[in-house]
C-alpha cells in the first residue's frame, strides 16, 4: 500500500543493515517490515517506530469524502447532465437522470457527502426542469430529516406540467396521475408520483 520506510531509508542513505540495529532487530526483520508495509498489513506503531529510527515523523490527515469519489452524482453534476440531455432533445433521459440523482443523494450517508451533494448547482435552462430537480431534492431531503438548501426553493410553475417525453397527455390521464401525485410537487405545478422518482 505504501513504501514510506524504504523511501525514508533512501533519503537517509541507510540500508536495511544500517536500520536493523537502530530498531534492535535483524536485517531480515527490517525487510519483512517493509514487505508488510507494501502489503498494507503493517501496524501503525511499527511504522511510526521505523520512521522515528530514520529521523522522520508520520503525519496522518483526512479529507472529506466527495460524491465523485464514490462515483455518484452531486446536484451540480446532475443538473449539468440533465441540461445536456434537454439540449439534445431527450426529456426521457433527463427524467432518468433526475431519478438517478435522487437515488445517488440517498446513498450519501456521511455529513460530508450530504453537504457535497447539496452544494448549489447551476440552473437548468428549462425552468420547468429546474423546478422539478430542485423540488425533488427538497422533497427527498425533507423525508430524510435534512433541511433543504435555499436553492431548492423555487416558485410554482405558471402552468401544470407532467414531466416526461410526451407533452400530449390526456386530461383523464393527468387527473389519474394527480390522484396519487406527491403534494410537494403539486404545490409547484408538477404532476409526478413517487414511483416516477424511483430509479429502476
Amino acid at each position: 500500500m505504501s513504501d514510506l520506510i524504504r523511501t525514508a531509508r533512501a533519503r537517509s542513505g541507510m540500508s536495511i543493515y544500517d536500520l536493523a540495529p537502530r530498531l534492535g532487530v535483524t536485517a531480515g526483520a527490517v525487510s519483512q517490515l517493509e514487505r508488510s508495509e507494501r502489503a498494507g498489513t503493517i501496524k501503525l506503531a511499527s511504522l511510526e517506530r521505523a520512521l522515528d529510527a530514520l529521523g522522520e515523523r508520520l503525519h496522518i490527515s483526512t479529507t472529506p469524502a466527495t460524491m465523485a469519489e464514490k462515483h455518484l452524482m452531486s446536484a451540480r453534476s446532475a443538473a449539468r447532465a440533465i441540461d445536456a440531455e434537454l439540449k439534445a432533445a431527450d426529456p426521457a433521459a433527463a427524467l432518468r437522470l433526475t431519478t438517478q440523482a435522487i437515488d445517488h443523494f440517498r446513498r450519501a450517508d456521511s455529513e460530508n457527502e450530504i453537504a457535497d451533494f447539496l452544494k448549489k448547482p447551476p440552473a437548468i435552462s428549462d425552468p420547468r426542469w429546474d423546478t422539478l430537480f430542485a423540488t425533488a431534492v427538497a422533497w427527498d431531503a425533507a423525508r430524510r430529516g435534512i433541511t433543504p438548501p435555499r436553492w431548492t426553493m423555487k416558485p410554482a410553475l405558471e402552468r401544470e406540467w407532467v414531466p416526461g417525453p410526451d407533452s400530449g397527455y390526456s386530461a383523464r390521464y393527468v387527473e389519474l396521475i394527480k390522484s396519487t401525485a406527491e403534494p410537494e410537487f403539486l404545490e409547484r405545478g408538477i404532476v409526478i408520483r413517487e414511483k416516477d422518482l424511483t430509479a429502476a
